[in-house]
């Protein structure tokens, strides 16, 4: 078993990540239609809340409130789609924006998910490792198959054009609801992942900052290949972990090392640089985003980039 391989904080690592890549896909599935999404934290809500309450209050195993989790979500998905068909750009995202915040508004005023309180004893489930593992290795081959099918090069064409898919026979309304269900479902299995792992959550566990960081991983890891999300989202999840360990590596500097001018500014600004908590997270994050335009705007890894990879040397 995977979980038997790492220690406690190894593993939560490991399967926080893991959540990531998994809500990163589910925008990143809308996204291959066109469609800019910021109502991601909403459908992880949905399905956190919805796997709890099933396992919690019902006493339903996890491996049957997950599926249940995902479909509500997924449900919810198409309901918001629909709205969503007429309208693009920023327009949707104020939409998919508003309903986020309406999910939050909810879950913090409804006294039977614990309200204001928050959530709490929802069964921690020590195999949580093996189904994050399990759901990315599914994600990652439907995704491959997907790129490769009818179905994929009919929603690249939605996104560049849907006036001209349209003309070309395609199913634009089918299709961009079909992404955003689906994708909305993959948002709910995150969240009935990490309901279940951290064993609490409340109405700021998926805040507006939640859907602008799974926006996130999507840019930095790159929007035109399906490795770019699970690249973006490992990324920026184990970033704080490594100037963590940095920071830590800095401590064991001598003192008679930064004992004198400016060696001491020096030590003070970076050990504070590196308490990369909180607010100075999304300091940073901005920073990577505002260096990522300007270098890469494409993203760390893009479809050319990717064949320049994979393409056998000499070819």
């Amino acid at each position: 078993m995977l979980h038997d391989l790492f220690d406690g904080y190894t593993r939560s690592i490991l399967v926080f990540t893991g959540v990531n890549v998994l809500a990163a896909y589910s925008f990143y599935l809308p996204f291959k239609t066109g469609q800019v999404s910021l109502g991601q934290a909403g459908f992880m809500a949905i399905g956190a809340y919805a796997s709890a309450v099933l396992t919690q209050k019902f006493g339903v195993p996890f491996a049957a409130a997950l599926p249940v989790a995902a479909v509500v979500a997924g449900m919810m998905g198409v309901l918001v789609g629909f709205p969503a068909l007429r309208i693009k750009g920023i327009y949707l995202l104020l939409l998919t924006l508003g309903f986020a915040e309406i999910v939050q508004v909810i879950t913090l005023s409804w006294d039977f998910v614990g309200g204001a309180q928050g959530f709490r004893q929802i069964p921690f489930i020590p195999s949580i490792l093996e189904y994050v593992v399990a759901l990315i290795i599914v994600l990652v081959l439907f995704f491959a198959r997907l790129e490769r099918s009818s179905l994929g090069r009919a929603m690249d064409a939605v996104h560049q054009d849907e006036t001209a898919a349209e003309v070309m026979g395609l199913d634009v309304v089918r299709i961009k609801l079909l992404a955003f269900g689906l994708g909305a479902a993959i948002a709910g299995l995150a969240g009935a992942l990490y309901a279940h792992h951290a064993t609490y959550i409340d109405s700021n566990s998926f805040n507006i900052m939640v859907g602008v960081e799974i926006l996130m991983f999507v840019i930095i890891g790159g929007s035109s290949t399906y490795w770019g999300p699970l690249l973006g989202a490992g990324f920026l999840t184990l970033l704080p972990e490594f100037l963590r360990t940095l920071r830590d590596w800095l401590e064991l500097v001598p003192v008679a090392w930064t004992d004198f001018f400016p060696m001491n500014r020096v030590y003070d600004f970076l050990h504070d640089a590196l308490d990369f908590e909180n607010a100075k997270r999304l300091i940073v994050y901005g920073i990577i985003i505002m260096v990522m335009m300007i270098l890469r705007p494409d993203g760390l890894l893009t479809r050319d980039s990717l064949r320049r990879l994979t393409m056998p040397r000499g070819a």
